[in-house]
């Protein structure tokens, strides 16, 4: 039987989140941060956002805790993105698989997930959880062999070029780029299909063309 399933990225896709990412950099490191925006550090894992303020590593676990604590004193389920709620309850009725891969740390992958009514176990790869995350395929992998499915019957729902490039080099089929506010600085090139609301994504459609 032809088994659809579906990744989620989360940071921009469940939550539209990096903003706020932005104001707890702001918040906790604001001489380092005062020269960037959140448009240029959209999709690196905190560890790479880290090094790209010039943070010393030695000051980064201290950091993680600071911010994460910072991110869930401002996080609120009125950032939810549109229609993932309605999205998510719906293949759970189908009972179609789903997960979760992140470049994020796993304390603020569940805090996000969080916001959400699921009622199963979430299956989630997040940074803290892989050696090598977004661009590189590997968490894609690794959720592709936790859920036990085939690539070219997966969908992968991203906001960013490098979780974009992530999908294509696991050789995920069907790659559907979500922009937001924030995405300006994205180009979707190596997108299946752009998309600007999750009702243009039809499972039943997708289904049938297996």
């Amino acid at each position: 039987m032809t088994q659809l399933t579906i990744i989620f990225d989360i940071d921009g896709v469940i939550v539209d989140s990096e903003q706020l990412h932005f104001d707890a950099l702001l918040k906790a490191v604001p001489e380092q941060a005062k020269n960037f925006n959140a448009e240029q550090l959209i999709g690196l894992s905190l560890e790479a956002t880290l090094d790209t303020l010039g943070i010393p590593k030695h000051r980064h676990l201290d950091l993680t805790a600071q911010l994460t604590d910072i991110y869930n004193s401002m996080l609120h389920t009125k950032y939810l993105r549109s229609g993932i709620q309605d999205f998510i309850t719906s293949l759970e009725k189908k009972q179609i698989p789903f997960g979760f891969v992140s470049t994020a740390p796993r304390d603020v992958c569940l805090s996000n997930l969080g916001l959400l009514d699921l009622r199963g176990e979430i299956q989630l790869i997040s940074g803290t959880d892989i050696a090598r995350t977004k661009p590189y395929p590997d968490p894609y992998l690794e959720m592709l062999n936790i859920l036990e499915a085939d690539p070219k019957q997966t969908i992968v729902i991203e906001d960013t070029d490098l979780g974009i490039t992530a999908a294509h080099q696991a050789e995920i089929k069907y790659i559907y780029g979500w922009p937001h506010a924030l995405s300006k600085q994205q180009n979707y090139l190596q997108a299946t299909e752009v998309i600007q609301s999750l009702d243009q994504i039809n499972i039943i459609n997708l289904l049938e063309s297996f």
